[in-house]
């Protein structure tokens, strides 16, 4: 047990009153030994209703939670007292998960408080205890105490966050079921042949057919299937730079101060556009590669490929080497036999690496079509249109500057490679990823 701030306040009140009675009456002596009495007694009456409470916890933590997410541990408290005591619960646990600010609160025995434990990054994290902080009734004395609870949580992707992107880009009505797959009159596939109506496009009326039926027919098109997407993922050491959203750093999310990682950003939307093509009947794979090639999901469709690509994605980490750009792009050409679409995911890094960067993608764009996506860090871009109010904050204006100068040279060198890009915030960068996949399925361009 031990005083709270209460009772210190009292005693050094009490120790200012008492040296009153030396300088006025020592008759008043009586007075100050009766208050001290009274505060004696109080803290008697606390010590014994902590040390009858004897708190006991019992908590239930969540086996799993989305990354950037916080996991409710559900805590109900066990007390050898009927009375309602003021309660202060704090987590105890291991990386990746954080503590979040204490719970507090009126509890009786059998009461229960939720305590929330941030996860901002994926991987294997364990809740080792729980601190209770009772307060006694008159609030004289506190009883700490810790409580093994040692639960697992696994940090994984977030699938909600998925799911709202995906409402954002198809909307409530269609998220259930992405009708991708043959859409009459998009793609390069013919799908059937109609008799010709005034406004129809004449480049699509099929001629011969026209002199069999003897009338004009048009030839109607559907999106191909089969056509082959492969996921392309950097999970180097710029991967694991943290990005935060513009609602993350408005409203500051639990434990998101600093944002998810690039690679979760990235794999948040790799995930949705392995959804999307998967139920539009495409083939997926997923390729890894940091220093060297770290994974890989060959090329397959169905419901089963999905899981097999989450729980490949859900396994990556941003590795503290640098990205080798060289090995990892010529590992994948050497496992592409045919043409498919490629979305390579990375960061830019200093000029050697972005020149070896893009000279293989382009080597790659010559058989293959690539979207290559960037993160903008909406950190830099708030610094370049911060208007400069002293020396640091101009320096600062100067480097990002600088930053983004050298990031715009090289995605325009991508683009004259014929490489489309995509640079944008997260979350923003995703919904333009599946618009261009969209976009890219009607046209016939993979292949």
């Amino acid at each position: 047990m031990i005083p709270s701030p209460r009772l210190l306040v009292l005693a050094l009140a009490g120790l200012g009153v008492a040296a009153l009675p030396v300088a006025l009456d020592p008759a008043l002596w009586p007075l100050v030994a009766g208050l001290w009495a009274v505060l004696l007694g109080g803290m008697a009456v606390d010590a014994l209703t902590l040390w009858s409470a004897r708190p006991a916890l019992e908590a239930e933590v969540p086996s799993a939670v989305g990354v950037g997410d916080a996991a409710d541990v559900l805590v109900r408290l066990r007390l050898g007292t009927s009375l309602r005591l003021r309660a202060t619960v704090r987590s105890e646990v291991d990386e990746p998960l954080r503590s979040l600010p204490d719970v507090e609160g009126r509890l009786r025995d059998g009461g229960e408080v939720i305590v929330p434990v941030a996860a901002p990054r994926r991987g294997g994290g364990v809740v080792r205890a729980l601190w209770t902080r009772l307060d006694g009734p008159l609030g004289f004395l506190r009883r700490l105490d810790r409580h093994a609870v040692d639960g697992e949580v696994a940090v994984v992707p977030n699938a909600e966050r998925v799911r709202e992107l995906a409402l954002a880009h198809f909307g409530a009505e269609r998220y259930g079921g992405v009708h991708v797959v043959k859409r009459r009159g998009d793609g390069g596939e013919l799908d059937s042949l109609e008799a010709y109506e005034p406004g129809m496009d004449l480049r699509k009326v099929d001629w011969k057919a026209s002199a069999r039926h003897q009338a004009p027919m048009v030839r109607r098109f559907r999106l191909e299937q089969n056509q082959r997407l492969v996921l392309c993922v950097d999970t180097g050491r710029l991967m694991g730079d943290p990005i935060a959203t513009s609602d993350e750093r408005s409203h500051r999310a639990l434990g998101e101060a600093d944002g998810l990682e690039r690679l979760d950003h990235a794999i948040h939307a790799s995930i949705l556009l392995s959804q999307v093509a998967l139920k539009a009947g495409d083939l997926v794979a997923m390729h890894a590669y940091a220093d060297q090639p770290k994974a890989w999901v060959p090329l397959a469709g169905g419901i089963k490929q999905a899981a097999r690509i989450r729980r490949a994605l859900a396994t990556l980490r941003a590795e503290p080497e640098e990205t080798n750009h060289v090995l990892g792009v010529h590992a994948l050409v050497q496992k592409l036999k045919r043409r498919a679409l490629v979305v390579v995911f990375t960061e830019l890094a200093d000029s050697t690496t972005a020149e070896l960067m893009v000279e293989h993608l382009g080597h790659l764009a010559k058989r293959h079509l690539v979207i290559f996506v960037a993160l903008d860090d909406p950190v830099v871009q708030d610094a370049i249109a911060a208007a400069p109010t002293d020396a640091e904050a101009l320096a600062r204006v100067t480097v990002a500057g600088g930053l983004r100068a050298d990031r715009e040279r090289v995605l325009r060198r991508l683009r004259r490679m014929g490489i489309d890009v995509i640079h944008a915030a997260p979350g923003v960068a995703a919904l333009q990823l599946l618009a261009r996949y969209v976009h890219i399925k009607r046209r016939g361009l993979i292949g």
